[in-house]
């Protein structure tokens, strides 16, 4: 098995793609790599001390002959799929982690051109759906994966008080993350004690999806990064989310679960990976099933606590330290008979 690996960018505590990589480095310290990162933009202190932590080495920012002969990968970045041709000249190997359901045009140019030897996909729908532009260029080499997810994070939040039913959802400042009756929902469920909700992540930009709806009196609106997520989680007992957009493998799925928030969410894309519809969570196809299932945890605490508890469990089980490790073992398996 590979003894070292390179990464084409930073880790970090903010964006799915740069979060991710800094959970699958915990993988890789497990499995006893030595972790090498190239950076593509300056470094903060933060994230230096966060290459440290994770037993990683900083290499000169985008010099790329500094990746001759490692196997490469790179989450999301696209200053690596920018440079792919010169990455392509020292690596031994390039692998690209798209995070979306869509196509960067760079990517599909990049495999046009012989210049990607894997792409990693943690989904059969997104496999499905990003494939289909990529599949009948060149030597495409498709893996399907099963990402870590560190629970330390994002502790769980014993003892929640039900003087107020608190419920929220948190994404970025980004309209496609917001359907346009999600206040409809907020508004019209019922509850026999006082709600108190919280949107992380409004803006200008997901205002302008709201205009002329009624903002309910007990919701706060915070701007993203105006309190950290895991006080986020804390303070909120459900995370009712209706989007527009068709989500990979949301990651605010394995932040609530891991917190104790349940998720009420749509029933389609990452979702249903993430919850067992009336187990661990609840799925829905309208706007009315929405409001009929936030309504039910607001009358019914401790069916509420029995899926908070159950959705914990199913993390731990599902997306923990072993299944990753057997994932990355096949890549790593992959990577080597490639240039056998």
């Amino acid at each position: 098995m590979i003894k070292e690996i390179c990464v084409i960018g930073q880790p970090s505590l903010v964006g799915g793609a740069d979060t991710e990589l800094q959970d699958q480095c915990i993988v890789w310290n497990k499995m006893g790599l030595k972790i090498y990162f190239l950076p593509t933009q300056t470094l903060t202190k933060f994230q230096e001390g966060l290459i440290q932590k994770l037993n990683g080495k900083s290499l000169q920012r985008r010099q790329w002959n500094e990746c001759k002969d490692f196997h490469c990968i790179s989450y999301c970045n696209g200053e690596f799929l920018q440079n792919l041709a010169h990455i392509k000249k020292y690596a031994r190997t390039t692998t690209f982690v798209n995070c979306m359901t869509w196509n960067f045009p760079k990517e599909v140019e990049g495999q046009s051109k012989g210049l990607i030897d894997f792409h990693l996909y943690q989904t059969d729908h997104q496999l499905t759906m990003v494939s289909k532009n990529l599949k009948h260029l060149g030597n495409y080499r498709p893996i399907r994966f099963t990402p870590y997810f560190e629970t330390s994070n994002y502790p769980y939040y014993f003892n929640r008080p039900n003087d107020h039913f608190r419920y929220g959802r948190i994404s970025r400042d980004d309209p496609g993350k917001f359907n346009v009756e999600q206040l409809k929902v907020y508004n019209e469920f019922k509850s026999p004690v006082l709600k108190s909700g919280v949107i992380l992540g409004w803006g200008k930009r997901v205002e302008t999806k709201f205009v002329g709806q009624k903002i309910p009196d007990d919701l706060q609106l915070i701007k993203a990064g105006g309190v950290s997520a895991q006080n986020f989680y804390k303070f909120c007992d459900v995370m009712c989310s209706k989007n527009d957009t068709f989500e990979n493998l949301p990651r605010i799925a394995f932040e609530s679960m891991s917190s104790g928030c349940v998720l009420v969410v749509d029933k389609r894309g990452g979702w249903i990976l993430s919850v067992e519809d009336g187990k661990t969570g609840f799925l829905c196809s309208s706007t009315q099933e929405f409001v009929e299932k936030m309504s039910f945890l607001a009358h019914n605490p401790d069916k509420k606590e029995e899926m908070r508890r159950l959705a914990r469990e199913s993390l731990l089980l599902n997306w923990g330290l072993e299944e990753a490790m057997l994932s990355w073992e096949n890549i790593f398996n992959e990577w080597e008979k490639l240039r056998q």
